[in-house]
Order: structure tokens, then C-alpha cells, then sequence
């Protein structure tokens, strides 16, 4: 005699749970983007000919700087290495950059990058909100493609011309060519890159840029490293396992790109498409970095090539990302670099209404703690009707799962009469086997919005609640999971039960298990979630029993 059967409902629940697990490891296990070849210097990758000009042209299609202008053609003498040391600084009212006007081609013409939202200044995450160290960022170099090396010295220094409060002006001339950096802080967290390459050489110059930034790999799972490259078609999502062992390159109408963590990201948008955008590591291992490359441009004896940019350096926020206007991004929107989750559109669509509905509640309960607890319960209310219809489903089914039993075992041997009897059954008894499935269904893409968009909600970095630090780090004290794994447990011993006893002890005893163990080391934020939407399901279904208690002595 066969075993028994196991019912739709678990079947389901395992699919779902089979489906979660195979989506983390994909995650986890997923390849890499085709790798292009790697070009014989590793930081430049440049392509001969590609989008260059002829010594005739005043520069090349696609990619050419905002303009090419003739100028005094007067010799300029050399900027001298030994240029003082200088260390400025431009800000906004929630940002800082910390510049040097050393190694602008090696360490970066960014010393330090630091967020001054008070959310941010009291926790180290305001220091350092990238994980650089002493790397440095905005790394810029201008290559010289005939010569095959940088124009400009990679350590040498630039000559400060200009230095306020949200503008910064140097310079460094060298073997004829001269190149000018202006970087302008705007509002908010983004502001304005120009970089100005001017020919004094008597023979035409063929040059593209380099800029650099960087990003810590990391330490948590779950704050994943990634660079972006944005082309015209899609945005690249390169994580830093995947340059472990070879840079990766995306190459033609990259429209901007950087380097980017789960709530922070630097990004460098192109006034003109870029010709190529590069994710590696450093030599350590321990930082990631995005190159962009400009298109190849020819500049005549005594012409100027001017190069704008915008950036955007800081806390990914939702409509900041969306009102980005340091430059014309021509389509999309920065917001892409936030995830939503894996269900797309879906994920996007309703992430985005429930973090503005979690900021509403926030507003006026002023705990985001007590506001993922709030959000939790409207959520809940909302697909009530779809939960009070699976559970009258999952009840009537428990009620004929004798009979249900007795076909499966009369006809063990003729699953085609099996069918026809049970199909019988469900007709005369008014029940769709699916009937308890397809309200779980309709609600999964909310609850997976909900989660996807807690994982990645800045608004609660460093955000404590209760006996919990910080809302986006794991509970010190692991109470949230325990309190998880026995809740679920409990709502298990409670749920209408359309299996045989032994299937329904293996999953009372699997699930919570399993919850616990996955919620050890997820952010608190989720934790919260998760408890409140099962205690509240505890209580419903607690309600439920009783309401059908009390009702069949009446009826009787």
C-alpha cells in the first residue's frame, strides 16, 4: 500500500519555500556578465581607433566633449611636481567632500567622503559611508592614445586656482597639455564634474578620460557590493564576486555608472554617452571600482576639449535619486540603483507605495520601529478578505479529508478513476483544491514588496527600536528570531490541518526551525515584520476557532 498522499496545501507551501531558497542561490550562485577581453593595460582598456577622429576632425562622433575651442597657442610651462600639499573641502547641507590636490590619477581627487544628515553624522557611517579608508575616490586620468600612457602624471600634483565652500578649481600642465578639474556641489548629495583638456603641443592629440570610483567590498551578506553600468538598454548589476578573479567591461552608450552598496551609492552621469564601463577589484581585494571611459577624441594644436559631468555621492533616497538634475540624463532615472526585489515592475510598483506609506506613518508616530509595526497591521487588514476565504477553503477541506483519503486508498493502483472520484467529491462538497492556494498567491507579490523594500529602505539606517541598535543590522540578543520560531510554531499547531498527522508534524517542527535559523542574521527591520504579520495571523486564526466554537452550539 502506498504512503500517504501529500495534500495541494503543502504541496504549495513547499513550492514556495523550494522557490525562495532557489532564488537566494541563485543570487548567490548566478554568472557573471560575458567578460570582454581584457585590453593590455588593465585600467585604461583602450580600443585603437575606436571612436577617434581624424587629425582633421575637431572631435569624435558619439562621445565628444561639450566643446572644442581654439586657444592662445602660447607655451605653457610644466606644473613642477613638487606642488604644496592642499586639502579643501565642498559641501552641501547633507554632504561633504574632502579633496586633495595629490595623486588626482592614483588615490582620487576625493580624500574622504562624509554625510552630514544628522541620521548619519553621530555613527561611523557618516566618516566613511563607502568603506574606502584611505583609498580615495574620483580617481582622474587623462590618456594619451597614441603614447599609450596617462598625459598627466598619476602622482603628481594639481595647482589649487579656486577654492570656496562649494567649488573647486585645479589645474597641472605636462609635455604640453594641460587639464583643468572643476568640481561643483549642487544640492542634497549631487553636484557638477567639468574636466577641461587643452592641447598647447604643436601636433595634434588623441585622448580619452578615465574617471574612477570606489567602494569597501564588505563584510555583510547583505549589504551586497556592486558596480552599475547603465547603457542604453539595461543597467548592468556587476557584485564584486563576480570580478574576483577578471575585471568585467560593458562596452558602448553607457549613459553613467559607479560604485554602489545597499543604501549608498556614487555615480558619474555622462553629458555624452561613455565608450566602456569597467568593475574590478583592487590589487588587496578589498575594494571594488568602477572605471568610465570617454570615447576617443583628437584635439588640434591650441584647441580646448571640455567634459561635463554630474555626480551624484550619498544615501540612496528615493525621490533625491529621482529629482537628480546635474545633468540632462536624456531617460530613466537614477532610482534603478535601489532594489526592489525579484519580481520586478511588481516589486517597484508597490515597494514604492508602501515606503511612501511607512514615511506617512512615520510622520506622526515618529518610531520607524512602531511605523513597520503599524504598516504590518494595514497591510494586513487589507488582505484580510483574501486570508478569511484561504482559511474557510483550508476548513471545509479538513472537513472531507476522510473521504478524500478513502479514494486515494480505494484507488491507489487507477489514478485516472482516483481523479474522476475526487473531482466528484469536490463538486458535490462545493470545494476547489486550489481554492486555499490562490489567496496565498494573490498576496505574495505585497509581502514581497514589503520585504524587499524594509531590506533596502535607508530610512532606517542606524534607526534603534525597543531593545534593537539599529533597525538594518541583525538583533544582538537573537530574541526576534526565537520569538519568530515559536510564534510560527504556534500558528501551525493552530491552522486547520488537511494532512496526515506525521506530515503535519514535520512541518509544525521544519518551518519554524527554518525561520529561526534564516532570521539569525537578517536586519531587525525585517524581524519586526515578520513577527507582527505571524502574531497577528495567531490572533485571527485564535478568533476564527472560537467565532466557530461559540456558533455550533447555536446551530445544534
Amino acid at each position: 500500500m502506498r504512503g500517504p498522499a501529500v495534500s495541494t496545501q503543502v504541496r504549495f507551501v513547499l513550492t514556495i519555500v523550494l522557490s525562495l531558497a532557489i532564488l537566494t542561490v541563485y543570487g548567490m550562485l548566478r554568472p557573471r556578465p560575458a567578460e570582454l577581453p581584457k585590453a593590455e593595460t588593465p585600467a585604461v582598456a583602450a580600443d585603437e581607433g575606436a571612436g577617434s577622429a581624424s587629425p582633421g576632425d575637431g572631435a569624435a562622433e558619439g562621445g565628444a566633449p561639450a566643446e572644442q575651442a581654439p586657444v592662445d597657442a602660447a607655451p605653457v610651462e610644466s606644473t613642477p611636481d613638487e606642488v604644496p600639499a592642499r586639502h579643501d573641502a565642498i559641501r552641501t547641507e547633507l554632504l561633504a567632500l574632502d579633496l586633495s590636490n595629490q595623486a588626482v590619477g592614483v588615490r582620487g581627487l576625493v580624500e574622504h567622503v562624509r554625510l552630514l544628515s544628522p541620521q548619519f553624522a553621530d555613527h561611523p557611517t557618516g566618516e566613511d559611508p563607502f568603506d574606502l579608508g584611505n583609498a580615495g575616490t574620483f580617481a582622474i586620468a587623462v590618456y594619451d592614445r597614441e603614447a599609450e600612457a596617462p598625459a598627466i602624471a598619476k602622482t603628481g600634483g594639481f595647482r589649487v586656482l579656486e577654492a570656496t565652500a562649494s567649488r573647486y578649481v585645479a589645474e597641472r600642465t605636462e609635455d604640453g597639455i594641460r587639464t583643468e578639474v572643476r568640481l561643483e556641489a549642487l544640492d542634497g548629495y549631487e553636484g557638477r564634474l567639468e574636466i577641461v583638456v587643452e592641447n598647447r603641443r604643436s601636433r595634434p592629440f588623441e585622448h580619452h578620460l578615465e574617471l574612477v570610483t570606489r567602494i569597501g567590498v564588505g563584510e555583510s551578506r547583505y549589504d551586497v557590493r556592486r558596480g552599475l553600468c547603465r547603457t542604453g538598454e539595461d543597467l548592468e548589476e556587476i557584485e564584486s564576486d563576480d570580478v574576483e578573479e577578471a575585471p568585467v567591461r560593458v562596452r558602448g552608450d553607457v549613459r553613467w555608472g559607479g560604485s554602489d552598496g545597499k543604501y549608498f551609492t556614487s555615480l558619474i552621469v555622462g553629458e555624452a554617452a561613455f565608450a566602456s564601463c569597467e568593475v574590478t577589484r583592487n590589487e588587496a581585494g578589498d575594494r571594488l571600482q568602477t572605471t568610465l571611459r570617454t570615447e576617443g577624441v583628437v584635439s588640434q594644436p591650441g584647441a580646448r576639449a571640455v567634459y561635463r559631468f554630474g555626480w551624484y555621492v550619498g544615501a540612496k533616497e528615493l525621490e533625491r535619486l529621482q529629482a537628480f538634475a546635474a545633468v540632462d540624463l536624456k531617460e530613466g532615472s537614477l532610482e534603478e540603483a535601489i532594489e526592489w526585489g525579484y519580481l520586478g515592475a511588481v516589486s517597484e510598483g508597490l515597494g514604492k507605495v508602501l515606503l511612501r506609506l511607512l514615511r506617512w506613518i512615520h510622520g506622526w508616530a515618529g518610531s520607524w520601529g512602531l511605523s513597520i509595526l503599524l504598516l504590518t497591521v494595514m497591510v494586513k487588514l487589507v488582505t484580510l478578505p483574501l486570508t478569511l476565504k484561504q482559511m474557510a477553503s483550508m476548513r471545509r477541506m479538513k472537513e472531507i479529508q476522510p473521504e478524500i483519503n478513502r479514494i486515494k486508498e480505494k484507488y491507489a493502483d487507477d489514478r485516472v478513476r482516483q481523479g474522476q472520484e475526487l473531482q466528484a467529491l469536490f463538486a458535490r462538497s462545493g470545494v476547489h483544491p486550489l481554492a486555499g492556494c490562490l489567496p496565498m498567491l494573490i498576496q505574495i507579490p505585497v509581502w514581497f514588496a514589503l520585504y524587499s523594500m524594509l531590506l533596502s529602505a535607508v530610512e532606517l539606517v542606524h534607526q534603534p527600536f525597543l531593545w534593537l541598535p539599529d533597525l538594518t543590522t541583525q538583533d544582538p540578543y537573537f530574541v526576534l528570531p526565537v520569538a519568530i520560531g515559536g510564534a510560527m510554531y504556534l500558528q501551525n499547531r493552530m491552522m486547520p490541518n488537511t494532512m496526515d498527522e506525521a506530515q503535519a508534524k514535520m512541518m509544525r517542527t521544519i518551518m519554524p526551525v527554518m525561520f529561526t535559523a534564516i532570521m539569525l542574521f537578517l536586519p531587525a527591520g525585517l524581524g519586526v515584520y515578520i513577527l507582527t504579520n505571524i502574531v497577528l495571523s495567531v490572533l485571527q486564526t485564535a478568533i476564527q476557532m472560537r467565532s466557530k466554537t461559540d456558533a455550533e452550539p447555536a446551530s445544534a
